[in-house]
């Protein structure tokens, strides 16, 4: 049986972009290893073959990291797949290693992925689920039509406003999609206080909304993207996975570009306020402002073709 190794991205929404290499990988069989954060394990719970999930979270110690690899530099895999970058994942034993190049052309990182494992067309993510990923999904949204929000993101300047998400949210419920249930989803400590504040403000005009601002495991976000009617989100592994999943998914943008890291699935859509040139001549001290232009009226005009184009009228 074939070994690989897996070294996953540090950023959360690229591990999901690499999934489809990985499954790629994987779909003759073989024995894997995974080096990710600890946030990510939960993503690889489910993954055919897995042997062993060796968790590096970013404050790890040298001795840690040390001790990590030269436990890795002990075996041999037949395939090592290096999303992580870096001189050690290069250096580690392996009968085959895989690395993205730079890319000569502006493309999606799917096709990245494609070239680098010689697939024919771009790699879709792949996410494995378990049963208690779907169990905890269905104990959250056990079968009404469903709404999910994704409004966190790793830095301020990704993120939209609270106030507008909770704003789109109540036109949608007060329209197409009247009596659903609303989960307000955060991926990370720093989401919390996003959730929570739309969540209170939602409740307060009435409309009844679940805060999953911390908690929930990556997994267990995936199988509830799978029930997803709509997810709207910002640029964050969550508006990755739902994409990932199949659910419509609507990606707002602002300083990334969603031509190369898009959320990637059957049906999904981007928009963005600025263009990246302009947003690239911003000061940097108003960081909200590069999603500032993506309004309210825009944002429920694409959820709606996005309902509209799936059958829901």
């Amino acid at each position: 049986m074939a070994s690989v190794l897996f070294l996953a991205p540090a950023d959360l929404g690229e591990t999901v972009l690499a999934s489809g290499a990985l499954a790629m990988a994987l779909r003759d069989g073989g024995a894997l290893t995974v080096v990710c954060a600890p946030e990510q394990a939960p993503l690889f719970r489910a993954a055919p073959g897995l042997r062993h999930v060796r968790q590096i979270g970013a404050n790890a110690g040298i001795a840690q990291r040390w001790s990590a690899w030269m436990d890795l530099a002990r075996q041999r895999f037949d395939l090592v797949i290096n999303a992580r970058g870096g001189f050690l994942g290069s250096a580690l034993p392996a009968v085959r290693r895989i690395a993205l190049k730079p890319p000569v052309v502006l493309r999606h990182r799917v096709e990245d992925w494609a070239e680098a494992l010689g697939a024919e067309r771009g790699l879709e993510p792949k996410i494995w689920l378990d049963d208690a990923a779907r169990a905890a999904a269905a104990e959250i949204a056990p079968g009404a039509s469903l709404l999910v929000l994704a409004p966190g993101g790793a830095s301020e300047d990704k993120r939209w406003s609270r106030d507008r998400f909770a704003a789109v949210a109540r036109r949608l419920v007060d329209g197409p999609l009247t009596g659903a249930r609303v989960v307000v989803v955060g991926a990370a400590e720093r989401d919390a206080s996003i959730t929570r504040a739309i969540v209170s403000s939602l409740d307060a005009d009435g409309v009844p909304a679940h805060d999953l601002g911390a908690g929930l495991d990556l997994l267990a976000g995936a199988a509830l993207m799978e029930r997803a009617t709509l997810c709207i989100g910002n640029d964050n592994v969550l508006s990755h996975l739902a994409a990932a999943m199949g659910a419509p998914t609507l990606t707002l943008f602002g300083p990334t570009d969603e031509r190369v890291r898009a959320p990637f699935g059957p049906r999904t859509r981007t928009l963005r306020g600025k263009p990246l040139e302009e947003i690239a001549t911003m000061p940097s001290l108003d960081a909200s402002a590069a999603m500032n232009d993506v309004s309210i009226d825009a944002v429920e005009a694409a959820a709606l073709e996005l309902l509209h184009a799936g059958g829901l009228r």
